[in-house]
Formats: C-alpha cells, structure tokens, sequence
C-alpha cells in the first residue's frame, strides 16, 4: 500500500481536464472551505446536530497530527523521482526510488530516515484531506440522519482519496488511513455527545456534557506542553464545550426562519467571524504570541467561545433567533 506504481499509473492518465478536477477537488479539502461550509450549516440549518460535527472534525484533527508527526511516513512525491504532480514543476525527491516493493511493505529504510530527518516537515499518513473529509461529510451525514448525505459522503470521500493519489500527494495506505481515522472520529464524538444528541431540549442538563468535558479539559491542558497534541483543535474542544455549556444553560436556538432570514444569520455571522479573526490576528502578531504553543491554544478556546455566544446574541437581539418551547 505504499507503491509508488499505483500512482504512477494514475498519473498516466494526465490530462489538463483531469489535473483540474483532481486539483479542485483537492482544494475544496482545505479547512477554509470547511469553514465557510459549517457557518452555513450550522446558523442556515441545524444549530446543535452542527456542533456535534465540529467536534468530531475536532478530534479527527488531533488524531490526524499526532500520528502524522509519530509515524513520518513519506509522501509519494518524496520518494519516487518518477512521481510528479500532475502539471506542475518536479520537485527533487529526498530519494529517488523509496516506494515499497510489495503490497504490504513499507517504504524503504533510506526513504524513511531521510524523511525524519527533515525538520518541520509534512508527512504522509494518515491523509488530512481524507480525514478530514470522512469527518465532515460522514459527520453531517450521520449527525443529521440523512441518507443523502451518506450517498454523497460515498461518492466524494473516495474522490478526495483519488485526487490526493493523483496529485502525488499520499500513497493507498495514506488515504484509507484518513478514512479509518475520519469514521473513528466521529464514532467517538458520538459516543462523548450521546447523552446531547439523544435529550430533548427541555431536558438539557449539564452533566450532558460531562463525558465530552472528561476529554477535552485534560487535551486543552497537555497540548500547549506535548508537541504530538494540535493546540488549535485542542483548544478548539475547549471552546466548543464552553459554548455548548452555555447553550445548555439558556437554551438552543430554534432553526426555524424564513429564506431571508437564515441569510441574513449567515451574513451576520460571517461578518462578526471576520472581524474577529483579523483581531485575533493583530493581537498575535502585534505580541508575537502565535509561536507560543499555550497562546495558540488559548487564542482559539476564546475566539470559539466569543464568535459563538456572541454571534447567538446578536442573532437574539435582532430577533433572528427564537428559542424553542419544545
């Protein structure tokens, strides 16, 4: 699963029609799409069943790090001189024929210690991409209970997988491992948010939130200090249980509104979350924080907190929000 052939032979399909769906397909796997995708989902659709998918793309983040930088596999590109991305220009492997010889093989032994010798660099598996994408769509599809999604999830999960092969980006092994890692990020958010998901909103208690609180605390506490945690997804959990927290405390929002005004929610939000992030920004860079892993951390536990309470109150105020009574 870590030949370099099976990309070579997808690479021989090169066209310019095919190296632009692959790379587009791979550009909408980037997490400013995912972004823009959950502020519409979750102030456009469905508020709470939303929050559990930002969790589970949460979790999937740090799992996807940690055995990133634990394991440092190579990519394809960085072992086979024969590997190319498809209509761009040839970057110089690390070493010129380091893919597996068999199925079940690993790269070589040359290609791996040059790989970890590399400093800051990006390793192979699992595939963020893929996990990424497994996280979200396989998330929304089973948050929402929509048998839809779960088709569609289908469908672009093994394209995203194709197009990250193609590109020369990840090697077989890579890809399902993405797959592998995306599923079980959210079957472990299922099973932290199970007792949210399955109450009613009048029953909302906060020891709902106890199992989630038992996993995201002690993360958000190791991660500024152990250099295999991610300290924005870290802090990213803390901030989501502040906010669902909040929000078991004065009640979710109903998702109900006309067209306009599930627009106009969407439109607020995105302006607050923008101006928010340029501050967050300028506080980092104007203090030179965004190197210190405990600040990177805290950052995003209060920019996650902030944008969502007050996006939900502004919302209230402009009587964008109404609260359920069932």
């Amino acid at each position: 699963m870590f030949q370099t052939e099976l990309i070579i032979w997808l690479q021989s399909f090169e066209s310019p029609a095919l190296n632009w769906l692959m790379t587009t397909v791979s550009d909408l796997g980037y997490s400013i799409v995912y972004g823009i995708l959950m502020t519409i989902i979750i102030f456009g659709f469905r508020l709470k069943q939303s929050l559990s998918v930002i969790v589970a793309a949460s979790i999937v983040g740090i799992l996807t790090f940690t055995l990133k930088n634990s394991i440092k596999f190579p990519r394809p590109s960085q072992v086979d001189v024969s590997v190319v991305e498809p209509g761009q220009v040839q970057i110089n492997p690390l070493v010129e024929n380091g893919g597996a010889t068999g199925f079940w093989s690993l790269p070589s032994q040359g290609a791996l210690k040059a790989v970890a010798a590399q400093p800051d660099w990006s390793y192979g598996l699992p595939s963020g991409h893929v996990s990424a994408a497994t996280a979200f769509f396989v998330g929304i599809a089973f948050f929402f209970r929509s048998r839809g999604l779960f088709v569609f999830s289908a469908i672009w999960v093994p394209l995203m997988a194709l197009s990250r092969m193609y590109l020369g980006r990840h090697f077989l092994a890579d890809v399902l491992g993405g797959v592998l890692v995306g599923v079980a990020g959210v079957v472990l958010a299922a099973l932290l948010l199970r007792p949210l998901i399955r109450s009613d909103y009048k029953s909302l208690k906060p020891e709902a939130l106890l199992p989630f609180a038992c996993i995201a605390i002690p993360l958000a506490l190791m991660a500024p200090w152990v250099p295999l945690l991610h300290n924005e997804n870290a802090g990213r959990l803390l901030g989501l249980l502040a906010v669902m927290a909040y929000l078991v405390k004065v009640g979710f929002p109903s998702d109900a509104g006309k067209i306009w005004q599930r627009a106009l929610r969407i439109l607020v939000v995105a302006v607050l979350a923008f101006i928010i992030d340029r501050l967050v920004n300028f506080v980092m860079e104007s203090t030179g924080w965004e190197d210190l892993p405990l600040a990177e951390m805290l950052m995003t536990f209060l920019t996650v907190c902030v944008s969502f309470i007050l996006a939900i109150e502004v919302l209230r105020r402009l009587k964008l929000y109404t609260w359920n009574e069932s």
